[in-house]
């Protein structure tokens, strides 16, 4: 998730992906990347959800890297069972 919060705040992004983990059970990996209004506010929330399978980037290169990785491994994880 790579969001510029321009007109939409981060917060109000972060607060709906805290409410999704407790609807819907997450079984691979999320990278986020919030910046913008009220960026701090949203990647304090995430922080405080703690979901293991969250990780949270800085930059918009840094999360596309960090999701490549995490693909590669999932794919090469597949393809060994």
């Amino acid at each position: 998730v790579n969001v510029f919060g321009g007109i939409t705040a981060c917060d109000a992004v972060a607060d709906g992906i805290v409410r999704a983990l407790d609807e819907v059970r997450l079984t691979r990996p999320l990278v986020v990347r919030l910046d913008g209004n009220n960026a701090a506010r949203g990647r304090a929330l995430l922080d405080a959800r703690a979901h293991p399978l969250v990780e949270q980037a800085t930059t918009m290169d840094g999360a596309a890297r960090r999701a490549a990785r995490l693909a590669t491994a999932a794919s090469t994880a597949g393809q060994a069972g």
